[in-house]
């Protein structure tokens, strides 16, 4: 099952993010209101981005102009395992991977939630060999590891973080095997009746900053960005990390977005992170994609020597198989590269027999043990939620007993971490593993869960990526104020336009948010992009997914009539050259 089964692709590349971050200081922008914060002296979009740039050298603003796309580049299919190991003779191997989307935290002030909304990925040439994957749901970062790289420590340069989505076989999933063994057994795995789609999940690591090798430069970096940001024009700052990879079967009973298998918690922080691991009747797979840290800015793997698998009974200590052991050559930089970090071993029948109903750890050569197994994880269908106060839906979270889903009559706790008020709330799963909650916006907030099953579990006190699962939420203030408010240019302008022409410079290049003119012109456009059943695109406005329902009525006033009159006529009527193209400037038509 998963990604870790067989077969599978893996990957390796580039990515640059490029997220606008003043949103992440709460001196440029409240959080529980979604409001972006102006000074009250000059409460103006010029004077707000001046403050903006001011903030690059003394508040961290690393990239106030930036889009907040992040795009794979330099990215391809390294090897493929059909079963028998990383093979590179494949025609799919050395064909790229394409990968734009959105970077957005729910919780602009935390670290936590950040998620990447796009459209689709592609493995491989249109008309040659190629996976095409339209999306169904979002990406969501899981499992940060702030020990990744020590050696760079400016922002997210230490972190490594995994990221993971499916994609169903019903939802426009297409596999053009051509003459290529990898593909063709993914496509015949696809008409398994249990088996939903492929599942892709990467990490990203070694994040550079100004596109700089040496933290130590960043400060002078930073104030040579400001000196071009003062200087006028458009001036993106995007990071940079490298990327590794699998593409893989998505089973019944796995999670989409984050991963499922047997879960191995660190228990040495600061040298290894935690991983996952499948274990079948002959083979260990282990995923060490985020786990083992690089000594310096070269990728050099730190070497903790041969590392053996081992089953334990129930006090934790006493080994009752011994599933395999592997020395430095397996997890090294080449060997990880080439792999996306995935180790496999053989195993003993016997042992592995012995194994499937106890706590699997990965133990140094001294004994010291590195990882232990959480048998029991509560993982939650959709990882970050977003609500309109008022609102209510239902979240449902999957219980997995050893990577499989537990079965019925598991208790699972939600609690809430921004509350010392609310209590906790405790669901049973159904037959299918599954325990449902009913999420409720009360007011405009970011609220972040910690999900525990099982009886008498304790409850963590926050959230710590690598250990626990958990949910954020936000709750957009429903503004029935700005609603209200009569439909004139100064009102949708002040209350709703301002606030995102303030924050991202970056519209600039192909709309003009204070310019009412533009806005009624492209009208249709604005609707479609703005309209909260396409939530989920890629060119979704805005960005930051911070629009009220209020601000979204009284925009939608003052486009009015001449907005729907527009998208009548869009069809018959000539297109204007210029228009055409400032629409181009965005990827709108």
């Amino acid at each position: 099952m998963s990604v870790l089964e067989t077969p599978r692709l893996m990957f390796r590349g580039r990515l640059t993010w490029d997220p606008i971050v003043t949103n992440n200081r709460s001196a440029q922008y409240d959080e529980t209101d979604a409001k972006t914060v102006f000074d009250s002296s000059a409460p103006d979009v010029a004077r707000f981005r001046k403050n903006a740039i001011a903030a690059v050298v003394d508040g961290g603003n690393w990239n106030p102009h930036g889009t907040h796309r992040s795009t794979f580049y330099e990215a391809s299919v390294v090897a493929v395992d059909t079963g028998a190991g990383p093979a590179t003779d494949d025609p799919i191997v050395t064909s790229p991977v394409s990968f734009a989307g959105m970077l957005v935290d729910v919780e602009p002030y935390g670290a936590f939630s950040s998620q990447l909304f796009f459209d689709a990925m592609s493995f491989g040439i249109q008309g040659g060999c190629r996976v095409l994957a339209p999306r169904a749901t979002r990406m969501t970062a899981r499992y940060i590891n702030f020990a990744r790289n020590q050696t760079y420590t400016y922002v997210a340069g230490v972190a490594s973080v995994v990221w993971q989505t499916s994609f169903p076989k019903a939802g426009g999933l297409r596999i053009d095997a051509h003459d290529s063994p990898a593909l063709q057994q993914l496509a015949k795995a696809l008409d398994e009746h249990d088996v939903q789609g492929l599942t892709v999940r990467w990490n990203a690591y070694r994040t550079l900053y100004f596109d700089s090798m040496d933290p130590a430069d960043n400060d002078a970096l930073a104030k040579q960005l400001q000196t071009r940001l003062m200087g006028g024009g458009f001036q993106p700052n995007p990071a940079r990390s490298e990327v590794v990879g699998v593409l893989g079967l998505w089973r019944k009973g796995e999670p989409a977005s984050e991963p499922g298998e047997r879960a191995l918690l660190t228990q040495q922080e600061g040298t290894i992170a935690s991983a996952h691991m499948r274990l079948s009747t002959d083979r260990l797979t282990l995923d060490l994609a985020n786990s083992i840290q690089e000594t310096g800015l070269d990728l050099t793997k730190a070497d903790l020597g041969d590392l053996t698998a081992v089953a334990v009974a129930a006090d934790g200590k006493t080994v009752v198989a011994t599933l395999g052991t592997f020395g430095y050559d397996a997890y090294r930089r080449e060997a990880y590269e080439r792999s996306a970090g995935i180790v496999t071993l053989k195993v003993d029948p016997a042992a592995a027999e012995r194994a499937q109903d106890a706590d699997i750890q990965l133990r140094q050569k001294d004994g010291t043990v590195l990882l232990a197994e959480a048998a029991m994880r509560a993982i939650p269908a959709t990882p970050n939620t977003y609500l309109d106060q008022g609102e209510t839906t239902d979240l449902d979270v999957l219980v997995l007993d050893r990577g499989r889903p537990a079965g019925a009559g598991i208790p699972v706790v939600m609690a809430n971490l921004n509350s010392s008020t609310t209590a906790s709330v405790t669901r049973a799963t159904d037959a299918q593993g599954i325990a449902t909650f009913t999420l409720a916006g009360i007011s405009g907030q970011v609220e972040s869960f910690v999900l525990v099953p099982g009886e008498g579990a304790p409850l963590p006190q926050g959230v710590d990526p690598q250990t626990t699962t958990y949910v954020f939420v936000r709750t957009l203030p429903a503004d029935d104020d700005i609603a209200q408010l009569a439909p004139t240019w100064d009102n949708v302008h002040r209350y709703v336009l301002r606030d995102w022409e303030a924050m991202a410079p970056c519209t600039d290049n192909w709309l003009n948010l204070g310019d009412p003119d533009q806005m009624k012109s492209f009208a249709p456009m604005l609707r479609r992009l703005t309209d909260r059943a396409n939530f989920e695109w890629f060119r979704f406005m805005p960005v930051t997914r911070d629009m009220t329902a209020g601000q979204r009525s009284l925009l939608y006033a003052f486009l009015g009539s001449t907005g729907l009159q527009a998208a009548a006529m869009e069809s018959t009527a000539p297109r204007s050259l210029a228009r055409l193209s400032r629409a181009m400037r965005g990827g709108a038509t």
